[in-house]
């Protein structure tokens, strides 16, 4: 089953709610069904009928509200209102339907009596934060949990534990401990066993094309890349299809920047300046004469020097795109020169290899960057970046692909077998192309080239990574039926590039 983020869940309700589905009836329902699976599975194993359900003031108290009215007939139901009365229209509206039988406190005013009806509870039922909870606990509500997990009945999350985060990060330390959780829809990404006990997903009426809409992963077709690839005009010029900034390349390192230039020329970009350390020019110039070339300041190490920002930044100004990051090293000037050009450029960005190596989720999030900005990570820069280990990355690609997407503004394309592409509210695309002959050094600064100089053409930054992927994959499966997966190179990835275009042209 396809996990969700609290930010999926709630596009998933406002596209059902397009469609019709009202919010006070998925409020209605996800009460009922978890009233009704709390009657079925719960009550006839407890010695008494005695239920208290602590609720929040958002939407999942509002949950809690509707539980509470359907289970008022089957036990004696006491409410705890943990924040006091519901802050939000459908939580107000179900506040005001609950039935006299239903015994309400405020823990802010009664905290004893509150504390009283958590320990005599047969059955605790947490309503407190659901999907909205971002953590810390408030020093209000940090003893009422820690209350609620000292209790010794049976204890039912509803959506979400609180004190877990939907999206998968760190869990509070006291956050609650049920023995299960009720969720709606989908999993969500941030329930394992360790936090949610078992988990029971309760399907509250959302058509399921509305949560494939969402979470599905769709797979790259020809038809899609055909669709993003306009004809060449009769009357265009070298201007006409754009002007791409390559930033890459290091003493030792030239071929990096080589092969992601000639990926970028080989994918149709109008005009390409390529920033290179001034060492590497006279390398660099005799072999890729269709380039113009801006040698820069360097380290003595032969990277990009931090003097060398000003210069990028004037070739920048008249660029429609910039590639960064393929073959720069690590040295510290380079990195810190990667991270102001983060926030300086004002064209689009394709972030990659040592690029991404300088940078941290941390300083992503430093400052909000105008420019679009597009991740290349392969597994391992993508632990990196997000200080996890490889094998948390492989075993929930999906997932973190969606969520660093979301919460970075980016495009990510995460790279390996099945590489995915995320962005913003669009589908995750998986894509189907590709080998394993392509798992050699250099192939990334290709696709990095590739998606550039889409980019650098016009091309939505979303689906410049989509046609990127897909092309460089399938001049790779290209390449390694004329040469084998043994023995091809990046290289010949490049000039199969030329044949696959001419079959999308025709």
């Amino acid at each position: 089953m396809k996990a969700a983020t609290g930010a999926q869940m709630r596009q998933i309700e406002e596209l059902a709610n397009q469609h019709g589905y009202r919010y006070e009836d998925m409020m209605e329902r996800a009460g009922r069904t978890a009233a009704n699976w709390i009657r079925e599975e719960c009550l006839p194993g407890l010695a008494a009928s005695r239920i208290t359900i602590v609720c929040g003031k958002g939407n999942n108290g509002g949950d809690g509200y509707v539980i509470a009215r359907h289970l008022a007939a089957s036990a004696s139901v006491t409410l705890i209102r943990a924040q006091g009365p519901a802050a939000t229209a459908i939580g107000s509206l179900n506040e005001r339907m609950l039935p006299a039988a239903v015994n309400v406190l405020d823990y802010q005013e009664e905290p004893y009596l509150c504390s009283a009806a958590i320990g005599d509870a047969a059955l605790l039922v947490d309503c407190v934060y659901g999907v909205g909870f971002h953590g810390p606990f408030s020093a209000e509500i940090a003893p009422l949990i820690q209350r609620m997990n000292k209790a010794t009945g049976y204890k039912v999350a509803v959506d979400m534990p609180s004190g877990v985060p939907a999206d998968g990060s760190a869990a509070e330390p006291d956050a609650f401990l049920p023995d299960v959780t009720l969720t709606f829809t989908a999993v969500k990404v941030g329930l394992d066993a360790g936090v949610a006990g078992a988990i029971r997903v309760l399907d509250i009426g959302i058509a399921s094309d509305i949560v494939e809409q969402v979470l599905g992963e769709r797979s790259i077709t020809p038809e899609l890349v055909r669709s993003c690839l306009t004809p060449r005009l009769a009357d265009s010029h070298k201007g006409t299809y754009g002007r791409l900034l390559t930033v890459c390349g290091s003493y030792g390192m030239a071929g990096a920047a080589l092969l992601c230039a000639r990926g970028a020329l080989r994918s149709g970009v109008g005009l390409l300046t390529a920033a290179v350390p001034h060492s590497l020019y006279p390398i660099m110039a005799p072999v890729l004469p269709e380039a113009v070339f801006a040698p820069l300041p360097e380290t003595e190490e032969g990277t990009f020097a931090a003097d060398a920002e000003e210069a990028i930044l004037n070739r920048a100004a008249t660029a429609d795109a910039v590639v960064l990051g393929c073959g720069i090293g690590t040295h510290e000037q380079t990195q810190s020169l990667v991270r102001s050009l983060r926030h300086r450029l004002c064209c689009p960005l394709i972030l990659d290899a040592d690029g991404i190596n300088a940078v941290s989720a941390h300083t992503l999030l430093e400052e909000t960057a105008s420019s679009p900005l597009i991740l290349t990570p392969h597994p391992g820069e993508m632990a990196r970046l997000l200080e996890i280990s490889v094998t948390q990355v492989q075993q929930n690609r999906a997932q973190i692909a969606r969520r660093f997407a979301d919460e970075f503004h980016a495009v990510l394309v995460l790279k390996g077998h099945r590489t995915l592409v995320a962005a913003p509210g669009r589908p995750l695309l998986v894509n189907e192309t590709g080998n394993p002959g392509m798992a050699t050094g250099g192939s990334g600064d290709v696709l990095a080239g590739i998606i550039g100089s889409l980019v650098a053409q016009g091309m939505d930054p979303y689906y410049a990574a989509v046609c990127g992927v897909y092309l460089h994959g399938a001049a790779g499966d290209r390449a390694a039926e004329r040469l084998s997966q043994h023995s091809m190179l990046p290289s010949d990835i490049i000039e199969e590039l030329g044949g696959l275009f001419l079959n999308f042209e025709k």
